[in-house]
């Protein structure tokens, strides 16, 4: 059996599988329908590089300590093995040496290379070409972004705010470091009157059909395919804007902070460093017109992906692979769209840490491989990212290493719909302030998702409570109420904290961290 894994950036559970009729995914929703949808699925991290690294190496946060985006497996498998002797394998390394062509394109670590995790190399996008007149020194902020402008008012825009810097006295050296290129971004979003392979994930998806299409039949393949047009700026073809009315688009109903949340809870809103030259220093919040704008694009951009997807999917069909091919289908981490009136990932509420997950068995490996997987049902039970590693290797009937810290969600896929079947008492999340944080008022942070409860707790660095979150979903859906100060909910907090302590306990001694 082969493996298509797919790994989106900064999608929750948006597409139509998952109960969205604004949203126009048909190819994953098709593909939904031939897998096993798991309905209560979380991230470990709301941020990309330290929730992709639990997912491919299946350890958790406060093992891996990756609380950024910076360069992480090479250095993280060199202190591993010389501090505690362990031998790190990421996932498509473990498959590599298990008899797999393992191939990767696009953004898949969030990371620089590694050679060890690819028999057949891996495949980073080209940045378009600049409209013509510019100078190649503008090429830079397209390095800086992860998805490329194309249009020339965007450009335009740029060269605007670089001129407003100047006129404050800054000069070109200081805006042409990384604090300095945050300030001059272009548009949060553009609707490009080019090809789908202009924008990077055209490009992925063109060099893995060339892959399928020249593969090795003789062995069995792992291929990672990284997605970036959902992270903004939501940059994508005009096609797929036109798909939409914007005027038609529905804002959620949640648009207020929940009650008795601090000011600094909700976290910085990623799309004021499009809107603004002021970034995270100040707080911003999209107006109504600032929303739809942003709707628009970020549907329009997942909508791009998923003909993406379909492409991808369609390769394995003209090529005879599809009958022996697993695809797995998840994002890094959740996002909010103008939930409690904020745009972004900041923060340990729901829409942050929510993932879709999708695996497809292909029938074959039922009968041949006797995994009996159930196609189509949904699956209720709690779930996380760090359970994945090791449900591909059971999948595969590969030895999983060791010192994995999730549990194979195998069982859980052969019975989806018996609730809680397979599933766990409780998933983790965990964070800490990351450098753009306009308000650091703590030191880590703890949430447990359990039955229909999320708890959070932050602690100072003396690990002193300083605030408490708890909110009810069976009662208040859109979290519209911190419940930890409600007198009638004490009893829960404890027993969620208590959750939350013991795992801590349990995994410092099992890990000596």
């Amino acid at each position: 059996m082969n493996y298509l894994f797919i790994i989106m950036h900064d999608i929750g559970r948006r597409y139509g599988c998952y109960g969205n009729s604004q949203i126009v995914t048909p190819n994953i929703d098709k593909l939904a329908e031939e897998s096993v949808r798991f309905n209560n699925h979380y991230c470990q991290f709301p941020l990309c590089g330290p929730s992709r690294a639990n997912i491919f190496s299946g350890l958790r946060p406060l093992f891996t300590e990756r609380f950024d985006n910076e360069a992480f497996f090479p250095k993280f498998r060199e202190a591993l093995k010389k501090q505690r002797g362990m031998d790190l394998k990421t996932l498509p390394e473990l498959f590599k040496e298990n008899g797999y062509e393992t191939f990767g394109a696009g953004l898949v670590f969030h990371d620089v290379d590694d050679p060890l995790s690819w028999s057949k190399g891996f495949f980073r996008p080209e940045l378009p070409k600049l409209p013509e007149g510019l100078p190649k020194s503008m090429r830079v902020f397209n390095e800086n972004s992860p998805n490329p402008w194309v249009n020339r008012d965007s450009f335009d825009l740029i060269t605007i705010r670089m001129e407003n810097l100047k006129k404050m006295g800054i000069p070109d050296e200081e805006i042409f470091t990384p604090s300095g290129l945050r300030k001059v971004k272009g548009p949060p979003v553009e609707s490009g009157e080019v090809d789908d392979s202009i924008y990077f994930d055209g490009q992925t998806t063109e060099r893995i059909v060339r892959y399928i299409r020249e593969v090795n039949e003789q062995r069995p393949f792992f291929i990672a395919a990284g997605f970036t047009a959902a992270h903004l700026p939501w940059n994508s073809p005009s096609k797929y804007w036109d798909l939409y009315d914007r005027e038609s688009l529905e804002r959620p109903e949640n648009r207020e902070p929940p009650l008795g949340t601090t000011d600094w809870a909700m976290g910085d809103s990623e799309p004021a460093q499009y809107y603004t030259q002021h970034g995270y220093e100040k707080p911003w919040l999209a107006n109504r017109e600032q929303s739809l704008e942003l709707m628009h694009g970020y549907y329009a951009a997942i909508s791009y992906i998923d003909t993406m997807v379909g492409r991808l999917i369609d390769a394995l069909k003209e090529k005879g692979l599809y009958d022996d091919t697993a695809i797995i289908l998840v994002s890094d981490h959740g996002f909010h769209t103008a939930e409690h009136g904020y745009w972004g990932k900041h923060n340990l509420w729901d829409k942050s840490l929510e993932v879709p997950l999708l695996i497809r068995v292909p029938t074959s490996a039922n009968i041949s491989e006797n995994i009996n997987v159930v196609p189509g049902p949904r699956s209720n039970g709690l779930t996380e990212h760090v359970d994945i590693f090791p449900t591909l290797c059971d999948m595969a009937g590969i030895e999983p290493p060791g010192y994995l810290q999730g549990n194979s969600l195998l069982p859980l896929m052969k019975e989806p719909q018996a609730s809680g079947q397979g599933g766990k008492e409780a998933v983790f999340s965990h964070r800490k302030h990351q450098w753009h944080d306009r308000i650091k008022a703590y030191s880590v942070a703890h949430s447990v998702r359990a039955e229909e409860y999320r708890y959070s707790v932050y602690l100072d660095n003396k690990e002193n409570i300083i605030y408490e979150e708890l909110f009810d979903y069976k009662n208040d859906p859109f979290e519209s109420r911190n419940l930890a100060r409600d007198s009638s909910y004490r009893i829960k907090c404890i027993q969620l904290r208590n959750l939350i302590d013991k795992k801590l306990k349990e995994d410092r001694e099992k890990w000596q961290y």
